[in-house]
């Protein structure tokens, strides 16, 4: 009888417990092990709690605000000092050597210049600024260090102390300047207090300021101990041993800014303004100077083509921008180690300790909710669903409150995990107790239509009738370009064309399948496969986008090997289009096809077509670009009007996901020919011309340019009549 108990009533709750624990310590061991993906939601969650922090503490007036409170100031060279200032931009020597003078008559506690002198210029101006560094012992010179030479605190060899910045000698602060702290997504969180330089470890610019404030010699650097970072009396919680997590008090802006030339107009130098109009405007006075006493300046460039801006987590709502410059960064860190305000991670054990009793009282609750008797069924699921949207809720809201009220850094990503993964094991759980798994076997099937539609006619008979239904999808046409060429080649050996047209379409099918596409039909060379049907996916367009680049990628693979076997590298032109279309099986009672027809249809084929006029590869309607808008990295081609059609339609060319790794060269290009774009639709000819050559020449992959630079040539000679709007007509499929 006691056997009979113990099967019936303690053993299946011993087995229950062991699953949630199981759940809880599989948790626990990817945190030990922390995935990038883990660590790139925790990320995002992260940035959730600086923006909220802001908005909420903004809301309820109380915010700590550093233009009033903090022990910095940021002088910053922008436009409009460029356009005010009697010498262009970069500033002479002179001009530094003034602002200096200036600040330190001023009373400023330390001058930071986030500015790199890596060469000699005027001498005379240049002897001023250095006549001036000589004489303060509270200047900081910034100094730039090269990002390829690797490791997370760029490791230079060198015998002598070197910075690249003419004006440094032994005795003088310096500061490494770079942002080094950008986690994988490119978000700068983290600040780090020193880098390595040759043999000698230098002072990052914000703590080369701090050595100032602390009255510490130039060379003293941060003690690192593993769990914090100590400068001075100060400790600054540590995240992975040589950095810090930084505290923004809220969007670029912040900080107090003042404009270069406020600082450097006195009464002995004369702005535009004052040689103009003869009068002294004089506005480094009184009022100004009282703002930088007892402070430390940074002084640094603002202006957007340094391109000294970086991703941080706190947004600007009213501009939508979630950019700073590096200058603001610096002084975030600086401010920071002042005001003792650090932002501290939870004990990890803790963290873990709690995702396991919160996978073990999930697991449970959710299990006995499913298991309940009731007449609707669907009530326990929304039931199941309701707690643990209430359970990550609830921990997410901790999280958030505990970094509003003290700083801590409580880990939201694997408490929610272990309550998704109890829910998914109670789904598990009591779909193994209650019923035989369905077999599913349609291998053979499946070799002939998509296994996605074999799912579909087992779950639905009733849909293996004639018929369909207008749903908007994403339709996929692809061909190889010079097909016929191609196979002219192995005229005497037909096979061999074969075995490469089946070697292409299986790989391509591959990729179909795997981003769970449906493939309609092979025509020759060509490949029809849509998304969206007979599943119901709602990133259809993005899925489509990804199979195509996937197919460009597994191409580039395959041609080296191609070539070594001595068989012609293909080249394949993808077209796609997204819209209203009719999708079900087509044909007769006893004979049908499961596709999609409509003008949707039509225009993604012609498309595909549509890229040889463009040297493109993959072109995509606009249509499809709303839907995967900043997923994607794309150029945009023209206006077209295909053949059939009458109303335009505007078309891009697909180049990669929206994080795409690109050179430098090819980022300008492509802002370049997307000027030129511009310029060639307002018909400013020549200038578009210029532009057209400049992408080309950054980027020779940019081919379209090369298109637009010819037509704009002949439009130049014979301008097109005046109610021309740009668009391109094939007369061509």
């Amino acid at each position: 009888m006691a056997s009979y108990s113990f099967k019936k009533n303690i053993l299946p709750l011993l087995t229950k417990t062991g699953i949630g624990l199981g759940i809880g310590i599989l948790v626990a061991l990817i945190g030990v092990w922390d995935p990038g993906f883990i660590q790139n939601v925790d990320h995002l969650t992260t940035d959730y709690r600086y923006q909220q922090r802001y908005e909420r503490q903004m809301a309820a007036g109380d915010w700590w605000n550093p233009k009033e409170q903090a022990g910095v100031v940021i002088v910053g060279i922008k436009a409009e000092d460029t356009k005010a200032l009697p010498e262009a931009f970069p500033f002479p020597r002179s001009y530094y050597a003034h602002v200096i003078e200036n600040l330190e008559r001023a009373g400023a506690r330390a001058i930071v210049l986030d500015i790199t002198f890596d060469e000699k210029r005027d001498s005379v101006s240049d002897g001023m600024l250095d006549a001036v560094l000589a004489k303060y012992n509270n200047v900081v010179l910034g100094a730039k260090i090269d990002e390829s030479t690797g490791g997370d605190r760029y490791r230079l060899s060198t015998i002598e102390r070197s910075y690249g910045n003419v004006f440094y000698a032994p005795g003088r602060r310096v500061g490494i300047t770079n942002i080094a702290g950008k986690d994988r997504d490119d978000i700068v969180r983290r600040y780090y207090p020193e880098m390595t330089v040759g043999n000698f470890l230098t002072p990052t610019l914000g703590f080369a300021a701090l050595n100032i404030a602390f009255q510490l010699n130039d060379t003293v650097v941060a003690d690192v101990d593993g769990e914090s970072l100590i400068l001075g009396d100060r400790v600054i919680p540590a995240v992975d041993g040589s950095s810090f997590l930084i505290n923004y008090y809220g969007p670029s802006g912040s900080f107090r800014h003042l404009n270069f030339q406020e600082v450097v107009d006195d009464s002995s130098f004369k702005t535009k303004d004052e040689v103009t109009y003869e009068s002294d405007i004089n506005m480094f006075d009184e009022t100004t100077q009282a703002l930088v006493k007892d402070k430390i300046v940074l002084i640094g460039s603002v202006m957007p083509e340094e391109r000294d801006f970086h991703q941080v987590p706190v947004a600007d709502l009213l501009q939508g921008q979630q950019t700073m410059n590096g200058v603001e960064i610096h002084a975030t860190a600086i401010q920071n180690v002042l005001d003792q305000k650090h932002i501290r991670k939870a004990d990890s054990n803790l963290e873990l300790g709690l995702a396991v009793f919160l996978a073990l009282v999930s697991f449970l609750g959710i299990l006995r909710v499913r298991q309940l008797k009731i007449r609707y069924v669907v009530l326990l699921e929304f039931a199941s669903v309701a707690i643990v949207a209430l359970l990550i809720f609830a921990v997410f809201e901790i999280a958030v409150r505990s970094f509003m009220n003290n700083g801590t850094l409580v880990n939201f990503v694997y408490p929610s995990l272990a309550v998704v993964l109890a829910y998914l094991g109670a789904a598990i759980y009591q779909y193994l107790g209650e019923r035989q798994q369905k077999a599913l076997i349609k291998n053979v099937f499946s070799k002939y239509i998509s296994a996605a539609v074999v799912n579909e006619l087992v779950a639905n008979p009733e849909k293996a009738k004639l018929g369909g239904d207008r749903r908007e999808l994403t339709v996929f046409f692809s061909d190889i370009a010079g097909f016929t060429t191609i196979s002219e080649q192995f005229y005497t050996r037909p096979e061999g064309l074969v075995e490469l047209l089946n070697e292409y379409l299986d790989e391509m099918t591959t990729i179909v399948l795997k981003h769970e596409g449906t493939l309609d039909k092979y025509e020759g060379d060509a490949i029809m496969a849509f998304w969206g049907a007979p599943i119901t996916q709602k990133d259809h367009a993005l899925r489509t986008c990804l199979a195509s680049l996937d197919m460009q990628k597994r191409l580039a693979a395959l041609r080296p090997k191609w070539k070594k076997e001595g068989r012609p590298a293909l080249e394949v032109r993808i077209g796609i289009n997204s819209g209203t279309m009719i999708v079900g099986n087509m044909g007769g009672r006893d004979r049908f096809d499961y596709t999609v027809i409509g003008d949707s249809v039509n225009l993604a084929s012609r498309l595909e077509g549509a890229n040889k006029q463009y040297g493109s590869n993959i072109m995509i309607s606009d249509f499809t670009f709303q839907q995967v808008k900043g997923r994607v990295a794309v150029r945009e081609l023209d206006l077209i009007q295909v053949k059939g059609k009458t109303e335009p339609v505007k078309v891009w060319e697909l180049l990669g996901t929206v994080d795409m790794q690109m050179t430098d060269n090819q980022k300008q290009s492509l802002e370049i020919y997307h000027e030129g774009l511009r310029l060639y639709r307002e018909r400013n000819w020549q200038e578009a011309i210029a532009y057209f050559q400049q992408a080309k020449q950054l980027d020779p992959a940019c081919r379209v340019s090369e298109i637009y630079e010819q037509r704009a040539s002949l439009y130049q000679l014979n301008p097109p009549p005046p109610d021309w709007t740009g668009v391109f007509v094939m007369t061509t499929k």
